[in-house]
Order: C-alpha cells, then sequence, then structure tokens
C-alpha cells in the first residue's frame, strides 16, 4: 500500500491558482492510484487494518476535495476560459470549446462513479465489506484517465494563454473561499 497523501496545501497560496490547481490534479492522481493499489491490496489480505485506513483516506478526499476541486473547475476556471474565447473564430478556440463540454460532461458522469465509490469504501471501512471489485472502480479509474488527459493537455495551455490576471486574481479568490467554508452542499452525496 502506498505512502498517504499529502493533504496539506499546495505551497502556491491562493494568488497562485493555476499552481493549486495543478496539484489538486497531482492530489486525484496519487487517489485514483491508491484505489487501484487498494483494490489489490483487498484481493491479497482482505479488509485489514490496513486497507480500513486507506479507504477511509480515499473515501475522505472523494466526499471533501474532489467536490471542491470540481466546483473551482464548473464555477470559477471553466466559464472564465469559456468568456475569453466566446468570440474567436479559430480552430483552436472551437476545439478547446468542445474539451470544456466534453470535460463538463465527464464531470456529469463521474457524479453517480463517485456516490458509488465512496458507498463501497465506507463498507470496508465498517469493515461489512472485503473487496472492491465493482465496475464502478474501473470505470471510474478510466474516466479519470481519460479526463486528467484533457485537462492536462488541451485545457491547461488554454489557462495559461488566455485567463487574465483579474480572471487568477477571482479564481483565487473563489477557491480561497470555498476552501475555508463549510463543505459544498451534497460533497458527501458527489
Amino acid at each position: 500500500m502506498a505512502e498517504f497523501p499529502d493533504f496539506s496545501p499546495s505551497p502556491a497560496g491562493f494568488d497562485e491558482p493555476l499552481e493549486i490547481l495543478r496539484a489538486c490534479h497531482e492530489r486525484v492522481r496519487r487517489m485514483v492510484e491508491m484505489l487501484i493499489m487498494l483494490r489489490e491490496h483487498l484481493r491479497e489480505h482482505g479488509a485489514d487494518q490496513r486497507a480500513i485506513v486507506s479507504a477511509g483516506t480515499i473515501r475522505q478526499y472523494f466526499q471533501e476535495a474532489w467536490p471542491r476541486h470540481l466546483q473551482d473547475e464548473e464555477l470559477d476556471l471553466l466559464p472564465r476560459l469559456q468568456a475569453r474565447l466566446r468570440n474567436r473564430a479559430t480552430a483552436a478556440a472551437a476545439n478547446i470549446a468542445e474539451t470544456i463540454d466534453s470535460v463538463l460532461e465527464q464531470h456529469r458522469a463521474f457524479d453517480p462513479l463517485s456516490k458509488r465509490v465512496v458507498t463501497l469504501l465506507k463498507a470496508i471501512e465498517a469493515g461489512t465489506a472485503q473487496r472492491l471489485d465493482d465496475p464502478a472502480v474501473q470505470a471510474f479509474v478510466e474516466l479519470y484517465r481519460i479526463h486528467i488527459a484533457l485537462e492536462e493537455d488541451v485545457l491547461a495551455p488554454a489557462f495559461e494563454r488566455h485567463l487574465t490576471a483579474t480572471d487568477l486574481r477571482e479564481l483565487g479568490r473563489s477557491m480561497a473561499a470555498r476552501r475555508t467554508a463549510a463543505p459544498p452542499a451534497g460533497a458527501a452525496a458527489r
């Protein structure tokens, strides 16, 4: 089993929101890898103490941090990028717009998958399940791999090119407020 992930804030401050988003992507990547390793660990060892603790760590991440990250993208980041590209009639702008649509569609597809994964992780924590062999786990992993490639290969460069200093300040303020507030409404359900 991998070492426990670092949930401490990114060394970047909210004045560097794109750096925070990169750090969030790295944390999600580690959680997905930890989920895969937990599934393998359970097959070999069952729900031992190590598996129970790992399941709790992963569940907590997907109930608390994951919804905030999705909100960062859905409520602030992607709408700002869409606004910057609205009047650009180029092939690159059209590709970015299509990618945004795909990413948002993937966010909607993550919803039932992440709910199922959280339910499974809770059962492992409670000792009522010994395995994580559920189609939702594999579907989540596969969708995430496609999703992160789109975000990092297409959208991240677009954020760097098109977002203004004002956009970044506003994004940073929204992200900070989201992380100092109570967990997002429906966070446990996401």
